[in-house]
């Protein structure tokens, strides 16, 4: 690690709880304080409550609004915003299915926050961590720059 660098993890303990109360070996998301800018690196997130249960399980709609308060709730706390995302990885159980009710989702959420630019994106089809997800975002931030 260079010097002066420093690394925090970051929480949302009122909406999600930590990974590791259910066995998982990773952090919600980590901040990378590089002195004038910061970058905030959110795993991948679904709708998950703050008990680690899927929250509205076969509710494709439900699940990618609870995912996108989870990602607010852990920018938040990251002490950044949807206005500092620059690049979403989002992952789509079905594909054919949901990408149409993502997009409309996502769009509909990008726009009330008034975002522009929309951040990078890339959406994929995946086997996600649990049968019952159909929706996982990752998330990358960064405070200090200009836009």
């Amino acid at each position: 690690m260079a010097k002066g660098v420093l690394i925090k993890s970051i929480h949302a303990k009122k909406l999600l709880n930590e990974p590791i109360e259910y066995q998982k070996s990773f952090s919600r998301g980590v901040s990378l304080d590089c002195g004038k800018i910061s970058l905030v690196f959110i795993s991948g997130t679904a709708s998950v409550n703050e008990k680690g249960e899927t929250h509205a399980p076969g509710n494709f709609t439900a699940q990618a609004r609870r995912t996108f308060e989870n990602i607010t709730a852990l920018l938040k706390s990251a002490g950044v915003n949807w206005h500092n995302v620059v690049r979403t990885t989002c992952y789509l159980k079905n594909m054919a299915r949901d990408y149409q009710a993502f997009n409309d989702y996502r769009n509909y959420f990008y726009k009330k926050l008034k975002l522009n630019p929309f951040p990078a994106s890339t959406c994929v089809q995946a086997e996600l961590c649990r049968k019952e997800l159909l929706v996982e975002i990752e998330v990358i931030a960064a405070k200090g720059m200009k836009n």
